[in-house]
């Protein structure tokens, strides 16, 4: 994982951390409010605080989502600062670019695919 790299940052440990914990508590959240609209529906108590209880769980679901949506932008950025520049050395080619063919092994004099499981 990303996270556990040495050059991972305190700031996106804590980042990080707190995004598991948003996403976590948003599941919770849509389950109780699943399960409240489920209950309403099938029994229909008449309890005068169950359609405030059933209300204050989607307005909790729904402030949830907007705080782990804000904490995801920030851990993909904080993600693309420690990794730095030299990932898209690491990773495989997406692109044409002149470095691709050779890290790809798509050499430009005419090899490559056809060159696959030749002994060098």
């Amino acid at each position: 994982m990303e996270q556990n790299k040495p050059r991972a940052r305190p700031g996106f440990r804590r980042t990080n951390r707190a995004t598991r914990w948003a996403g976590a508590l948003l599941c919770w959240a849509h389950a109780l409010a699943l399960a409240l609209t489920a209950t309403e529906i099938l029994l229909g108590p008449s309890a005068a605080w169950w359609s405030t209880a059933r209300i204050a769980s989607w307005v909790l679901t729904g402030v949830l989502l907007a705080a782990w949506v804000l904490l995801r932008i920030a851990q993909k950025r904080l993600l693309r600062q420690v990794d730095g520049p030299d990932r898209a050395d690491d990773g495989p080619c997406y692109d044409d670019g002149p470095g691709c063919a050779d890290r790809c092994g798509d050499s430009p004099d005419g090899g490559g695919a056809e060159d696959y499981g030749r002994a060098a």
